[in-house]
């Protein structure tokens, strides 16, 4: 994909990706891998399973380790840069020589099913109606509705390609219900990841933009019925880590 043609947070995410993994570690102080983890689990089934927004593709392996036999594990994303280095990821774990993405889709074999990853829009899923079985998604729910114009489009794209009784799981930051505990994670995400993510990166704007989107995503409990409003016949929710995370899991 060509600069001219990305829009700004396609080039934000182009501009964070060397250091992107690296700063998910430090900054969530390593407890990112077990929130993705509890995410895969509920995103467990055979089928088609997709990870939506997949970026360098940590959820969507968790996800393929979880998967039945015979599943198919598809990772989603609208950054051609991340996925290059999700490809890259399973290729080299698995000792085999980086890829890149020359086309839409890059395959990659796992064990008994095969993992997919597509360049795609989420608001454009490219897949029929009714056709997936589980849709994760992981610290990027907040790219999709947080004063994004097309937010409504992006949850009528979910609930569209879902199967009835599929499932939605997400795993996204949080507002913690306790008061001294709620100031200083505001205080962290507003002044701390900026500087940090700043400095590693050389990014500083990104991860502005990254830590206050997340001080001001609304709680759970809002998300949760904003999402049974969109259509969803069931959606509950689940505090992590005294609330900054929450996973939500609904069901069409």
């Amino acid at each position: 994909m060509e600069e001219r043609t990305q829009t700004p947070l396609q080039r934000m995410f182009t501009s964070v990706v060397e250091k992107y993994d690296l700063l998910n570690r430090l900054l969530s102080l390593g407890l990112d891998e077990l929130w993705r983890e509890s995410c895969a689990k509920e995103c467990a089934s055979s089928g088609v399973l997709l990870d939506l927004c997949c970026g360098t593709g940590d959820l969507t392996l968790h996800i393929s380790e979880h998967a039945s036999p015979g599943a198919q594990v598809i990772g989603l994303d609208f950054s051609e840069v991340m996925l290059n280095k999700a490809v890259n990821k399973k290729a080299e774990a698995k000792g085999k020589k980086p890829t890149q993405i020359r086309s839409k889709q890059a395959k990659i074999g796992v064990g008994t099913y095969n993992i997919n990853f597509i360049h795609g829009d989420a608001a454009h899923l490219p897949f029929k109606n009714e056709c997936i079985d589980r849709i994760g998604i992981s610290f990027s729910f907040r790219n999709l509705v947080y004063r994004n114009p097309i937010a409504k489009a992006c949850v009528r794209e979910v609930l569209r390609v879902l199967r009835p009784g599929g499932k939605f799981v997400c795993i996204e930051t949080s507002q913690p219900r306790w008061f001294p505990l709620r100031t200083l994670y505001q205080l962290y995400l507003r002044k701390v990841v900026p500087l940090v993510g700043g400095l590693m990166s050389g990014c500083k704007n990104a991860y502005r933009h990254l830590g206050m989107s997340a001080a001001n995503f609304p709680p759970a409990e809002e998300i949760a019925e904003m999402l049974l409003s969109a259509g969803f016949r069931e959606a509950s929710f689940k505090h992590m880590a005294f609330g900054v995370v929450a996973m939500h899991i609904c069901v069409k």
